[in-house]
């Protein structure tokens, strides 16, 4: 039997109806499972549905059976009674399921008695192409039922599905593991086969349940079981290894691929566990991009989307990351990112979710990131994470007076060892690198022996690391930490030493850590008018980081500035400038206090440009045969793109509210993150400008009188999808055509006109407002309205009580967009011509507190809160659903920067 073997088959269970689960040979059985944590079974959803709808709902219960190694080595079966928790989809009615089960098809079984079941790991990444695979789970292919394991490889996808080829799965097998060999994690669950393929889930499907209102709770709980009970058995004494130990040892978590090992990422994620989880993906992904930008010195966001949920899924994006040099190739930096990223996590923990964190575990978390940053082979990442956890209360970890660089530095007491016990060490004996006796290497695997079990298993995992009262080791010059020492040369001993130093001062010299966060704003900030720039203070430009005596000198990168969130729709060398009616922003946090010449605290470390800013872009072309085609994408900066969907044959119109919600709710999931709400600008054609873009819900409508009765712990009063969205963030129109050709000198004379305001009211066909728009009014020539529109001021908006789709009203706005106007209000709503009195003075004074353009979108969101409550709105005499067309010109181009190649992957990579 292979090692492999060994370790999936205490985790691995068949299915079946209730029963004493002892006769192998005759009792039938529906299907495989494993465990995930201790007590949970992951398995199809098709499975578990064989038992019948009442099975699906958890009121009926399942037999799950598995094997037990007892003391002597023999394999003996253990049976418990099993729940279904999350069952995905669920079966509607009693009638039977449809075959075959839709997709995800995956469900969480609760088995009681189960509690010191050993569990399988989860992978936190895809497999890649050609990945060699291991496919588990019970069989009676030969008559006797027993597990099965056979050998294939990842051939590709189809949509949602991971296809398997090689050994194929069969009967049985359904609801088993599929098991990346190379880094010995499940990235998948056997859901059945086809003609000359086998089929399986991905396990990235379990993560995206989260979403879910019905499952994502039960599904959160597991995740942080899971990772807890890896970490736990990292300090629990067994005869039997366990899977990080048996990771250690494979291709995939060689010192040439990553520079994390597997140890250290058990740990991580034991810590991760135990914090707030992310608001959403773009809380991580924000934070992934941060820290790649802070250890390759530039930022290039990722042309993929990632829609990740959980701060282990962000630790994940990092691993194997190289800097970016020409011709491809690059350093491993994924060790620096990773514990950078830690300590962000930490920081971020306890400035946003200090009531919800429990302060002992996070100072735990914090002691352990500054143990390994004191020990970390370059000097300036650890300043890097040191300095981000100033003030966390971990930033002095364990590692004493300051040493300055290039001096004898001792690694602290508790940094745990992530290599086996007994694994020889990379550092030669008696060099200048070797730990000293007692030292971290010397450390029992794990870093602990006096963990304390919690319950199911689970020990206190954010305990700082190391030996009780083990003293700390002294008197070794340029000490490695012991997580990572085995594939870590010396960087004095390696011939791209003096290269790797350069990066390092060039990209931590300067800066500030997260000194002042990005200010909220309520929707999208425009730039004011351009200004010369100021002269740097004396002080903006700190002294470069001291680099290890003995490396080269290198130049001092550029001083990263704290901007402000650049705004999504920008004129060119525009200083981005906050809304007057965005909320207040937060006040800046302090930068670490000056600490006395010499000392590490008082070094400046550099940070990510804080001004990243992310908004969503819905384009909607003309019909062709009566369909739009349609595409959303993320924009960064006003520049860089990353497509999230589109779909060229198009839909119709009335049908672009229920396709669109999927891709921009996935869209704003990536987009928000910190205090910034992203904005929403959706470019039409102009027959469409009537569209109600800012009432449409991420969620499906839901009838007024469904929330009669209704309590105040329902789910759907505290869920912000359910809103329409112009009444959360900036919602915006554009003009599809005329973004797609150069900008007329018309178009931007008046932006300049309505940035510097003051906006003035000027009715948009030419008459007095009082008249209104009578029904038939004509059109009066081929430019009916291009005189008068051309004729007023620079900072004219004008305002038109009606639709503008069809009628006078296109007619009108269309010359508009002739003469240059780029802000445009309009009632999209058909009313009552008596009521255009009204809606032109409530426009004059919403355009008299926006004052100028870029203070126009707090009124335009307060206004619209006031139009939806229909007894607010008569109140105040208020009237109509209001649209403004936002189109600003020389918007700075973005997807033209050349293509570099990919880094090319490392041997064995």
């Amino acid at each position: 039997m292979s090692a492999f073997d060994e370790m999936v088959r205490p985790s691995l269970a068949r299915i079946g109806a209730p029963g004493d689960g002892y006769a192998t040979d005759r009792d039938a059985y529906w299907g495989s499972g494993f465990f995930i944590a201790p007590g949970w079974l992951l398995t199809c959803a098709h499975v578990v549905g064989k038992g019948g709808a009442a099975v699906c709902r958890g009121e009926n219960a399942l037999s799950v059976t598995w094997q037990e190694r007892t003391a002597v080595g023999a394999w003996e079966p253990r049976s418990g009674t099993g729940t279904a928790a999350v069952v995905v989809p669920r079966p509607e009615g009693a009638g039977p399921a449809r075959d075959p089960w839709p997709f995800p098809d995956l469900a969480l079984v609760r088995v009681a008695g189960a509690d010191e079941v050993r569990c399988l790991w989860l992978g936190d990444r895809e497999a890649g192409p050609r990945a060699s695979l291991g496919l588990y789970g019970w069989s009676v292919q030969t008559g006797e039922l027993g597990i099965r394991h056979g050998t294939g490889e990842l051939a590709g996808s189809d949509a949602r599905a991971l296809l398997l080829a090689g050994s194929l799965p069969i009967g049985g097998l359904s609801g088993g593991p599929v098991l990346d060999l190379r880094h010995g994690s499940v990235i998948g669950v056997i859901k059945g086969r086809r003609r000359e393929e086998g089929v399986a889930v991905p396990v990235t499907a379990l993560y995206e349940l989260l979403d879910s209102r019905e499952s994502g709770r039960v599904v959160r709980e597991v995740l942080r079981a899971h990772d807890l009970h890896h970490a736990s058995l990292l300090d629990t004494p067994s005869p039997y290894p366990h899977w990080t130990a048996v990771q250690a040892a494979l291709s995939g978590h060689a010192p040439t691929v990553s520079g994390i090992t597997a140890e250290l990422r058990t740990r991580l994620y034991g810590h991760l566990a135990q914090l707030p989880p992310p608001a959403g993906a773009g809380e991580v992904v924000h934070l992934v991009e941060d820290v790649k930008e802070q250890v390759r010195g530039e930022r290039l966001p990722s042309l993929v989307l990632r829609n990740v949920r959980t701060w282990r899924e962000g630790a994940g994006l990092l691993h194997g990351l190289r800097t970016l040099e020409p011709g491809g190739g690059g350093t491993l930096v994924d060790l620096d990112a990773v514990l950078l990223y830690a300590a962000r996590v930490a920081r971020r923990a306890l400035r946003e979710h200090a009531g919800a964190v429990d302060p002992a575990r996070v100072r735990a978390f914090t002691d352990w990131i500054a143990g390994q940053a004191a020990g970390h082979r370059h000097w300036a990442v650890g300043e890097a994470i040191r300095a981000l956890l100033e003030g966390t209360g971990g930033a002095e970890g364990a590692d004493g007076p300051p040493t300055p660089p290039g001096a004898p530095s001792a690694a602290p007491s508790g940094v745990p060892s992530a290599a086996p016990s007994g694994a020889p060490s990379a550092v030669p004996s008696g060099s200048p690198s070797a730990a000293p006796p007692g030292g971290p290497s010397a450390a029992p695997s794990g870093g602990r022996s006096d963990a304390a079990p919690a319950p199911n298993g689970a020990v206190d995992v954010l305990s700082p690391a190391g030996p009780a009262g083990a003293p700390p080791p002294t008197g070794s010059p340029d000490v490695l930490s012991a997580v990572g020492a085995a594939e870590a040369p010396s960087p004095t001993d390696t011939p791209d030493a003096p290269a790797e130093m350069d990066r390092l001062d060039s990209v931590f010299a300067v800066g500030s850590v997260e000194a002042h966060p990005p200010a909220q704003h309520t929707g999208t900030p425009l730039p004011a008018a351009p200004a010369a720039p100021a002269a740097p203070a004396a002080s903006a430009v700190p002294a470069a980081v001291p680099l290890p005596a003995g490396s080269p000198p290198a130049p001092l990168a550029p001083a990263v500035a704290d901007a402000p969130d650049a705004p999504g729709v920008a004129a060119p060398q525009a200083s981005p400038a906050p809304a007057p009616h965005a909320s207040p922003a937060p006040t800046p946090e302090p930068a670490p206090a000056s600490a006395p010449e010499g000392s590490r605290a008082a070094w400046p470390v550099p940070a990510p440009s804080s001004g990243t800013r992310t908004d969503v872009l819905v384009r909607v072309g003309p019909a062709t045969y009566g369909r739009h085609p349609w595409s959303v994408q993320l924009i960064y900066d006003g520049q860089d793109v990353t497509p999230v969907d589109a779909d060229d044959r198009g839909a119709r119109a009335e049908e672009l509210a229920e396709v669109l919600r999927e891709p921009l709710a996935r869209a704003l999931s990536q987009a928000d993150h910190g205090e910034h709400l992203a904005a929403v600008e959706v470019f039409l054609p102009r027959k469409l400008f009537d569209l109600p873009v800012d009432d449409w819900q991420l969620l499906p409508d839901v009838p007024d009188d469904a929330w009669a009765g209704a309590d105040d712990e329902d789910d759907d009063f505290v869920d912000e999808r359910a809103m329409p969205l112009g009444m959360r963030r900036t919602v915006v129109l554009r003009e599809i055509r005329r973004n797609g050709l150069p900008p007329s000198p018309e178009w931007r004379r008046r932006w300049k006109g309505v940035l510097r305001g003051p906006l003035t009211h000027a009715p948009l066909h030419g008459r007095p407002p009082g008249e209104g728009h009578p029904p038939g009014a004509p059109a009066g020539g081929k430019y009916p309205y291009y005189g008068p529109l051309t004729a007023l001021s620079d900072a004219s908006v004008p305002v038109y009580c009606g639709p503008v789709g069809s009628g006078e009203g296109y007619a009108a706005m269309r010359d508009a967009l002739r003469s240059g106007h780029s802000v445009v209000v309009w009632r999209r709503d058909r009313h009552d011509h008596d009521e255009c009195g009204d809606f032109h003075r409530q426009a004059a004074v919403l355009l008299g507190l926006g004052g100028h353009a870029e203070g126009l979108h707090g009124p335009v969101r307060d206004l619209r809160i006031r139009l939806a409550d229909p007894d607010t709105a008569r109140a105040h005499g208020l009237r109509g659903k209001i649209a403004v067309l936002f189109d600003p010109p020389d918007r700075p181009p973005y997807g033209t920067e050349s293509m570099r190649p990919p880094p090319l992957a490392a041997p064995g990579g």
